[in-house]
């Protein structure tokens, strides 16, 4: 499987990954995690090193746990965190939700840590008052994650990419959203 650097981390992942945003479609009423469980063991088998994640993707960081933490040494793993979820309470961004979110996801994906952490498609304005920002800055030296990263699109995606905070940069690009040729991937590159 090829691999390819990832941002700034130095971390060696395979240019294929797996998001997870739709893989709890695989799991059965009553809890069955077996085909999910088969599917991730399979891409894990077959060489993929990365797994995307987030609270906010319906069970997946407890699948994670209950079918691939006995693997953690095989994979690069990445969530992400800002989102009120269904059993949060508090503010979106702030932060003591994101505080509560990390530890919540390490205790899900049975896990003392991942490997990126990632703020979710927050505002401008989330980015620019600065306590979310503050909050994963501390998770890392916490110890609860070893890179930051940056999960969204436009504008915010510009400027977390110019902050020299993030060590990654997830953004859409594809054949109908085209906008982060306007730039943003010259800007993350140069970075």
């Amino acid at each position: 499987m090829e691999t390819r650097g990832l941002g700034k981390t130095g971390l060696e992942v395979t240019r294929l990954g797996f998001g997870l945003a739709e893989i709890q479609r695989q799991e059965v009423q009553g809890g069955d995690v077996s085909d999910a469980a088969r599917v991730l063991q399979t891409a894990l088998d077959g060489g993929i090193n990365f797994l995307d994640t987030a609270a906010c993707y319906a069970g997946t960081e407890e699948l994670i746990g209950k079918t691939v933490s006995h693997r953690r040494d095989d994979y690069v793993l990445a969530t992400k965190c800002g989102h009120v979820v269904v059993d949060d309470t508090g503010e979106p961004w702030s932060a003591e939700l994101i505080e509560h979110s990390i530890d919540r996801s390490l205790r899900r994906m049975k896990t003392d840590r991942v490997d990126i952490l990632q703020l979710h498609s927050p505002k401008l304005e989330v980015l620019e008052r600065g306590e979310a920002v503050d909050a994963i800055v501390r998770a890392r030296e916490a110890g609860k994650t070893r890179f930051l990263g940056f999960s969204g699109d436009n504008e915010q995606a510009h400027w977390a990419v110019n902050s020299g905070v993030f060590d990654t940069l997830q953004t859409s690009f594809n054949l109908v959203d085209q906008h982060a040729r306007n730039g943003l991937l010259a800007d993350a590159r140069d970075r």
